[in-house]
């Protein structure tokens, strides 16, 4: 419930929330990998590993890394501005790199939508615990809110 009463249209309002019901590392994605395919894990995680950190070197050599079926990711700043260029100093106006990731999306060409690769197939559904909110329906799921396909 949202208890923020700068924003009258949204206070005392319920809102939907995502559930994580755990960590996918990359030593599990690796054994599912092998399942999958004829490469062993150790293969898996070496590629991986250099993934990792070629996508590095790529990102601080100002270029976006592209994979396809899964997305984009660059670097962005945040800055501060200056008065004019000759006052712009890197160390004094860039307070913070991050990055972005942005996932390959696809677009139907009869209705035009553009669909995200990763949420494709997602469905939602209500989570058992938030059932110990006041007021809040009596049925839930044990699942957690996960279907699986």
């Amino acid at each position: 419930m949202n208890k923020n009463k700068k924003n009258l249209k949204t206070y005392n309002k319920f809102y939907a929330r995502a559930v994580y019901l755990g960590i996918a590392q990359l030593d599990d994605m690796a054994e599912k990998i092998q399942a999958n395919c004829s490469v062993k894990k150790s293969d898996v995680l070496a590629v991986l590993t250099e993934l990792a950190e070629v996508m590095t070197a790529e990102l601080q050599d100002s270029k976006i890394v592209k994979i396809a079926g899964l997305g984009s990711f660059k670097l962005t700043l945040k800055c501060v501005g200056a008065d004019s260029i000759k006052e712009f100093t890197p160390a004094k106006n860039i307070k913070k790199v991050n990055i972005r990731f942005s996932p390959e999306a696809h677009v139907d060409a009869g209705s035009k939508t553009r669909t995200k690769a990763l949420v494709t197939g997602t469905q939602v559904k209500e989570y058992a615990e938030y059932n110990k909110i006041k007021g809040a329906p009596k049925t839930g799921d044990p699942n957690g809110g996960v279907v699986k396909p």
